[in-house]
């Protein structure tokens, strides 16, 4: 009985304007929208590459190990097309320098921009395919009703729950053909487009957000379904599951920016701002008591030099003569400083990313707060497989952060924790006396320095998502439970 149901109920949908409708509008804003979003990542795969390359090329030309300053690019995410969260919003690079902290750059001053501030694929879905959901059960049940056919349906030999079954089972096949339609045609344009190509990886996470898709739109449908099961008439359970989705739309997204903004505020930059000012004294002091320590002094009178500008790798230049006076102040410079240097510059980025632990700590009550509302666990879902969201931003940081200190390391050990002249000039004191000026110095061999490295991690993926999933799945069978007791009750008269 509930497959005859399902049945007669499936094909009656599919008939429908409002599915041929929803179906449609979904179709054509995928034909229309995912080659832009496609052709905005190509653009910055491009951009990402020609960066790449270029600090490749620079790194044939350092002379000296105080130039290497690389500056390091988050990839772009192909299935940003599909949710790009915050791909655009936050900051995509960070230069690495031995004495400063790694700021990524680009990053918007609010990372919580209204749910409308980008377009892609997962919009049409929480928009189109999720309001064509309510369409399809805001009348399974009151609307049988209003015509008569709900009573001459349970008078026969059908039971109540074969009843809703039969109607749950109609309209979620029904939805999965057209998040399937969809899915399928955002997926061939992609793959017909050039520098478009899906990993592994890739492959999983599209079919879990696929997954994702389908969990969503079964609990809209759900939540239709049960207005219809409490209204008597179809028109008023349309316009509290309408109601109800504005709800999960707009208000519970914004309404849990402002609680975690006041629940959990942000220590202010100004006092970020004064700790670094006093570090950097904190910083000046050590070096003046090192110096003391090591006995050695400042030697005094002229200095002479010729300078290479721009010719060291990364914009910078190098000294390519001076004299004794001068040689003598930047060793003491370099083997004094520099350790001093690097070890605040870790100080300051405790202080730094102690302001952005912050922030993420922010985003994270906000989107605990949010979990009430589905919409905003299906864009969580969607973000993190996307490698969109604020966690793989985090991720990123963590990375630069963790290579700033290898590349640290790596000088200090080729230049003897920096006390040895190739750490600011190619020569050695006997060459900075005889080599003419202008000489071109030999770049260095630095086959072994420490590459970047950034890959999203599936497992950590997975870990985000899956309370975000089962509270949808929780959604679903709590939706379906409350519309089960409702339509036991239910007068069909």
């Amino acid at each position: 009985m509930i497959w005859k149901i399902a049945k007669k109920e499936f094909l009656l949908n599919l008939m429908t304007f409002k599915f041929a409708v929803g179906t449609i509008l979904s179709m054509v804003l995928m034909a229309a929208f995912v080659p832009i979003l496609a052709k905005a990542y190509q653009e910055r795969l491009k951009v990402y590459n020609e960066n790449v390359a270029y600090n490749e090329g620079e790194l044939h030309k350092v002379v000296i190990y105080k130039n290497i300053t690389p500056t390091i690019y988050r990839p772009p995410s192909l299935l940003a097309v599909f949710s790009e969260g915050l791909e655009k919003q936050l900051g995509n690079s960070a230069a690495i320098e031995y004495d400063k902290v790694p700021e990524v750059t680009g990053a918007a001053a609010n990372h919580y921009l209204s749910i409308f501030s980008v377009f892609d694929a997962s919009l049409i879905f929480k928009i189109v395919i999720g309001i064509l959901a309510l369409l399809l059960a805001y009348d399974a049940i009151s609307g049988e009703r209003e015509q008569g056919t709900l009573r001459l349906m349970l008078s026969n030999t059908a039971a109540r729950y074969q009843v809703l079954l039969g109607k749950l089972l109609a309209g979620l096949l029904v939805l999965v053909v057209a998040v399937t339609i969809a899915f399928v045609l955002g997926l061939v344009i992609l793959l017909c487009l050039p520098m478009i190509g899906f990993a592994g990886s890739d492959w999983v996470r599209i079919g879990l957000m696929y997954l994702a898709s389908l969990v969503f739109i079964a609990t809209m449908f759900n939540l239709g379904l049960l207005f219809s099961c409490l209204a008597r008439r179809s028109a008023l359970s349309l316009v509290l599951a309408l109601f109800v989705w504005v709800i999960f739309v707009v208000v519970i997204p914004n309404a849990s920016v402002y609680l975690a903004t006041q629940i959990r505020p942000v220590e202010p930059e100004d006092k970020i701002n004064e700790q670094i000012a006093s570090l950097r004294k904190d910083a000046q002091t050590e070096s003046a008591r090192e110096l003391e320590r090591s006995g050695r002094s400042y030697r005094s009178g002229s200095s002479s030099t010729s300078d290479v500008p721009g010719a060291g790798g990364f914009g910078h230049g190098y000294m390519r003569s001076c004299n004794d006076v001068l040689m003598h102040n930047d060793l003491i410079e370099s083997s004094i400083g520099v350790p001093v240097a690097t070890k605040y510059a870790d100080k300051y980025a405790e202080v730094e990313y102690g302001y952005l632990r912050g922030l993420f700590e922010q985003t994270r009550l906000a989107n605990n707060i949010s979990r009430s509302s589905p919409v905003c666990l299906y864009e969580n879902v969607m973000s993190a497989l996307a490698g969109t969201d604020m966690a793989s931003f985090q991720h990123f940081i963590d990375a630069v952060k963790s290579y700033r200190k290898d590349i640290v390391e790596y000088m200090r050990s080729r230049t003897n924790n920096f006390s040895l002249p190739i750490f600011f000039t190619p020569c050695t004191e006997e060459e900075m006396k005889t080599r003419p000026t202008g000489d071109t110095a030999t770049p260095l061999e630095l086959s072994d320095l420490p590459r970047f490295s950034y890959k999203a991690d599936m497992v950590a993926t997975l870990r985000r998502i899956i309370p975000d999933l089962a509270f949808l799945m929780l959604g679903n069978v709590l939706f379906f439970a409350l519309a089960f007791a409702a339509f036991l009750g239910y007068d069909v008269r």
